[in-house]
């Protein structure tokens, strides 16, 4: 079992780079519980994807992720970036914090799978929204989408990794933050990529003076232990039935004969 104390602080409140690459394996296998309905499955499935979406997007939060277009930006960086204010600061400045994104592979992934396909100036998750203009509604919508993914995602560490957390989309960004900065990342570049403006300077000229998209994407995989490190079916496997009880163990091994 994975237990996270309950700290006074939010410092304690993250995953680290192991669990969120354990949540990745999760999303990508769809390895979920035999016992969940078709339908829950399948939102626990989405909703597994946007908490990852929100780490792996430089820890934005929900209000950020409805909001989020396909603008320019993203068709001129080849489809390897987002841009966009984040939505928190805007009301701090002109014209709010300016966030770079870079898509590694595990995001792009993820896209691939659960986001709209990329059009000019639409919405990369629109069944969010579903269509919504009143700021009203979109508040209680997001509001209504940020608990339904606290609550699967809390499920999923439960029932499927067995682990005693119950994460909220506020740990993807501490998450973010703790993990670069373990990972010995420059604490401007994760300063800046969180959208923490500095100066009277735009984070996009930070970001082209000293974060090339290159270096962006060299500093943002190490967020996940993917790629020449992935690990097999059977892996994935021993680690599972390594964290079941001796009666669960038990139990399994009846099942199977």
């Amino acid at each position: 079992m994975v237990s996270i104390p309950k700290g006074a602080t939010r410092k304690d409140r993250y995953l680290n780079v192991e669990q969120m690459t354990d949540l990745f394996y999760v999303f990508r296998d769809r390895r979920y519980s035999e016992s969940w309905g078709k339908d829950y499955t399948q939102k626990a499935h989405q909703s597994l994807g946007l908490f990852l979406v929100q780490y792996l997007c430089n820890g934005f939060n929900m209000a950020d992720a409805v909001l989020l277009t396909y603008n320019n930006f993203y068709f001129q960086s080849g489809g390897n970036a987002f841009q966009f204010n984040r939505k928190k600061t805007a009301g701090r400045s002109e014209n709010g914090a300016e966030v770079i994104i870079p898509i590694i592979e595990p995001l792009r992934y993820i896209l691939d799978d659960i986001a709209a396909k990329p059009e000019m100036d639409k919405l990369v998750f629109p069944w969010i929204l579903n269509g919504a203009t009143d700021e009203r509604v979109i508040r209680r919508l997001t509001s209504q989408e940020n608990s339904n993914v606290q609550d699967r995602v809390i499920r999923i560490c439960e029932d499927v990794l067995k682990w005693e957390v119950r994460p909220s989309g506020t740990w993807c960004r501490h998450s973010f933050a703790t993990n670069l900065r373990n990972a010995g990342v420059d604490i401007n570049y994760i300063s800046e990529s969180m959208g923490h403006a500095s100066n009277n300077n735009s984070v996009t000229e930070l970001y082209i003076e000293h974060y090339p998209l290159e270096k962006q994407m060299e500093y943002n995989s190490l967020l996940l232990n993917v790629g020449d490190k992935k690990r097999s079916q059977k892996e994935l496997l021993m680690k599972q039935l390594s964290s079941m009880s001796a009666e669960e163990l038990q139990k399994l091994l009846a099942n199977a004969k």
